[in-house]
């Protein structure tokens, strides 16, 4: 019998999907059941594909509970459903929200990311006890503090004026997530979906870099999320570089 990698007792596990589900059920239902898949590195070509990034980890109950405690609503607030959202000139403002939530759903895709056996997460990394410390957190439904594990957001935004991404199209760009060296040692894990960077920091920000905006802080009910050009993005302009050099290079390939 397979072990629940949240619970860890011995029980049939389920799909789950460290990215929402949701989210690849959005872009597909825009594109015929596929997406185009920009790989960001190797030699794998541009493709379509219906892979949600699904693996076998955790049971009915733990699956239910990440699901309904933290991901349907953060989901709802990032598509403004709940609380209050504004745009500004230099980003949006999410109020009237239970940044608590939210802070535990982004850790808990990162934790998901970082225990799945998916390729697309092969870059995710949790060291021990941090992993451990994480989950029980989550299944206790305790709010990860913020010395442990910081959330760090900024909203894509393509300020090409001719032939640049719209907001939709930048709300449809799922990659796999990458990671970023920092100072002393630290690393930080970076997911974009739902036209968010979703930055991730273990161990946390210090108190003093936690007042930058588009960090979540849970003793507060909203958050300033700046926006960020999207060729401000190596890891992206990089990724949107190499997917169209080898779409040109199919292309001379067929035609020959």
């Amino acid at each position: 019998m397979p072990i629940c990698c949240l619970c860890c007792k011995e029980k049939e596990l389920k799909s789950s999907h460290a990215i929402p589900d949701t989210v690849f059920k959005k872009i597909l239902k825009g594109d015929s059941g596929k997406s185009i898949v920009v790989p960001g590195g190797g030699d794998e070509p541009i493709h379509y594909s219906s892979d949600s990034w699904d693996t076998f980890q955790l049971c009915d109950k733990c699956e239910t509970l990440l699901n309904k405690h933290y991901e349907s609503y953060s989901i709802k607030v990032l598509r403004g459903a709940i609380g209050q959202f504004k745009k500004h000139s230099i980003g949006v403002t999410f109020s009237r929200i239970d940044t608590s939530k939210l802070i535990n759903f982004f850790i808990a895709v990162f934790w998901r990311a970082a225990n799945s056996k998916h390729d697309s997460y092969s870059k995710v990394y949790i060291p021990e006890p941090w992993n451990k410390q994480i989950g029980e957190m989550l299944l206790n439904k305790a709010t990860v503090p913020l010395k442990l594990a910081t959330v760090k957001l900024s909203r894509l935004i393509d300020y090409t004026k001719i032939g640049g991404f719209s907001p939709e199209h930048l709300r449809s760009i799922v990659m796999s997530p990458f990671f970023r060296k920092h100072d002393y040692g630290h690393f930080s894990f970076c997911f974009i979906f739902e036209g968010f960077l979703i930055e991730l920091f273990t161990p946390g920000l210090k108190i003093s870099e936690r007042k930058n905006r588009g960090v979540i802080n849970k003793n507060t009910n909203m958050i300033m999320v700046p926006f960020v050009n999207i060729f401000d993005v190596p890891e992206i302009e990089e990724c949107l570089v190499l997917g169209y050099e080898k779409h040109l290079d199919k292309l001379a390939t067929t035609s020959t």
